[in-house]
């Protein structure tokens, strides 16, 4: 046999190797020997995020909206594909390996809402959910934004971090509705995605109730407020505004005070220097936490 057919074989048998260990219908291996952790649909969340950590799925997840989403039009509006969301929500459940470059914002955010929708009596709860509605009609933002920073707080730590980062992609995706002609405001995002936040406002029955229109429309008025409020009223609580810039790699200022990503030392005292802080790392704010890692530790760019 000549040189160049033997390297033919070689190749071939180290590509029949790679096939078989992948879970080849004719390996003698386990199907998808490495998984990763399960995103399960309709369980608690408690269930779903083991050890307060939102599974590493999930999190890339909202990590693409977050990237890339708020230069999207209609993002969380308009819908995903259906067969894509079919095939994404499949490897979700069994813990398989997703390339998310595979799949559009649109069918992410469809997913997302999807998964947040299935989750038993909500996010929220059935409590948070009445404490939310009856924050709403206070007079006094004062004691609006105290009762919903007590509210948030008091919620586990993985449900704390989930609405972070979740109100955390809004905020920034509201953030560039006019300027990139998104047509996603925050006013528009909370109608989009109010049904997947409160259950109590979806009727159990295929015909809306009138009760149910009025909640939803209360619903709506939450999210929006939530979403404005975001970074100029302290609604979640310092550690989780770090959580939320240590995983994205971005820069948000809260009550005057820049939190920025744990590469970092902490933000100077004082307006000047804290303005000059942010704008000497304005250009990290627009990568993600991955981007910074890789070139950290001289990784190629892939994401």
């Amino acid at each position: 046999m000549s040189s160049w057919a033997e390297r033919v074989h070689r190749r071939a048998a180290d590509f029949g190797s790679v096939v078989t260990s992948c879970g080849h219908p004719g390996s003698s291996t386990p199907a998808y020997p490495y998984r990763l952790e399960k995103v399960k649909f309709g369980i608690p969340l408690e269930e779903v995020c083991k050890n307060d950590n939102i599974p590493g799925p999930l999190l890339v997840l909202i990590l693409k909206l977050n990237k890339e989403s708020p230069n999207r039009r209609d993002v969380f509006r308009a819908p995903g594909h259906q067969g894509a969301m079919k095939k994404l929500i499949h490897f979700l459940q069994a813990g398989r390996l997703v390339n998310v470059d595979n799949y559009s914002v649109y069918t992410i955010a469809s997913v997302l809402k999807k998964f947040l929708r299935k989750i038993p009596n909500g996010v929220f709860g059935r409590t948070g959910e009445n404490e939310l509605f009856a924050i709403i009609e206070l007079e006094s933002e004062t004691e609006q934004t105290e009762r919903l920073h007590k509210l948030f707080t008091s919620l586990p730590k993985y449900t704390q971090h989930l609405l972070v980062l979740l109100f955390g992609t809004f905020r920034v995706i509201a953030s560039n509705a006019a300027h990139a002609g998104t047509g996603m405001t925050s006013e528009a995002l909370g109608v989009s995605v109010a049904p997947s936040f409160f259950q109590s406002c979806v009727s159990d029955g295929k015909t809306a109730r009138m009760e149910d229109v009025l909640k939803f429309k209360v619903a709506t008025k939450i999210m929006k407020h939530i979403i404005d409020k975001f970074a100029t009223h302290d609604l979640f609580g310092r550690d989780n505004y770090e959580y939320y810039a240590r995983v994205t790699g971005r820069i948000l200022k809260v009550q005057d005070e820049w939190i920025c990503s744990f590469q970092y030392p902490p933000p100077p005292r004082g307006k000047v220097a804290q303005q000059k802080y942010a704008l000497q790392h304005s250009l990290e704010a627009e990568k993600t936490w991955l981007q910074c890692q890789c070139e950290r530790w001289g990784l190629p760019l892939f994401c």
